[in-house]
């Protein structure tokens, strides 16, 4: 039995002449949160499609629960829920009518629907008419309509987007319940690095409809480093010395710019430096937001 509860090998798909999604391979955990990164038109929401069989990849495959969406389609999707471009709803109905709704037309009990309000939080305001709640209350009651068939796997298409930071909070709780406490597995997309580092487990970013990252969440922290600029008399020679006791340095420009690990720490530097002329000495810290946009070609923010 696969530990993922997603696979997919070289899945493609083209608008004629554009690649939207380009051989990407996915590789999504059982039981965690799966953030899945990338800017505004990347390929997210296109690949999404794809797994929910609501589109059809040119090329490749996808496994989901160790079986092919291709052979075994309805019953895969009986155990996957989605929220894909924001939640749809009745607005003049209750939310518990909204939710009764999709009960009646997928043959589910309706004695269940309570229970659903309560883990997103919707008890309080469950006879309240959809219209007149917050969009944080939308999102929630947008995920419940996922949860109600009690699916093994959730897939949430930018569920924080549009959201003031309590709702962001809120939708941010809730997966983690979901995931921790419900043990879903969670595939969520974003373009807002942020949302995806504080609760995912697991990350792929990517870029122009390929699959650039594929890791966990702390391999990526791990590129995370910082370093030392030093301007100093000798360059060459001070190159050569702290090459020699083992230190990963670049001469540029008439500097050296030297990354700290915990064998070559900034107290080792001064020491293997104490016979140079320092002229300048400046500590720099490479973030993760950083090392997402060197990884994607980003000059900006997301």
């Amino acid at each position: 039995m696969s530990e993922y509860i997603i696979e997919t090998d070289g899945l493609t798909r083209r608008y004629g002449q554009h690649v939207s999604v380009d051989h990407i391979n996915l590789r999504v955990p059982k039981g965690k949160i799966y953030g899945f990164l990338g800017a505004n038109g990347a390929g997210k929401t296109t690949t999404i499609r794809m797994l929910l069989s609501l589109i059809r990849g040119d090329e490749g495959s996808i496994r989901i629960m160790g079986q092919s969406l291709q052979r075994d389609r309805e019953k895969i999707l009986r155990n996957v829920g989605s929220l894909v471009e924001g939640p749809s709803y009745y607005g003049h109905l209750s939310a518990y009518k909204n939710l009764k709704i999709i009960c009646m037309l997928l043959d589910l009990p309706e004695k269940d629907i309570d229970e659903f309000l309560d883990i997103v939080r919707l008890s309080p305001f469950a006879r309240q008419t959809v219209k007149g709640y917050s969009l944080g209350m939308k999102q929630r009651l947008g995920i419940a309509q996922a949860l109600i068939r009690r699916p093994k796997l959730l897939i949430l298409d930018e569920p924080m987007n549009g959201l003031d930071p309590a709702g962001i909070q809120e939708i941010r709780n809730l997966m983690l319940s979901l995931c921790h406490q419900q043990g879903i597995t969670i595939f969520l997309s974003s373009h807002i690095l942020s949302e995806i580092q504080t609760i995912a487990d697991e990350i792929g970013i990517i870029q122009n409809g390929r699959l650039i990252f594929q890791d966990s969440i702390q391999e990526l922290e791990k590129k995370s480093t910082t370093r030392l600029l030093v301007r100093i008399e000798n360059q060459q020679e001070a190159f050569r010395v702290l090459s020699a006791a083992g230190a990963d340095v670049v001469l540029q420009e008439g500097e050296l710019l030297i990354s700290l690990s915990d064998e070559i720490d900034q107290a080792r530097v001064f020491n293997i430096l104490q016979s140079f002329s320092i002229q300048h000495m400046q500590e720099l810290t490479v973030s993760l937001e950083d090392i997402f946009l060197n990884l994607t070609g980003m000059d900006g923010s997301l």
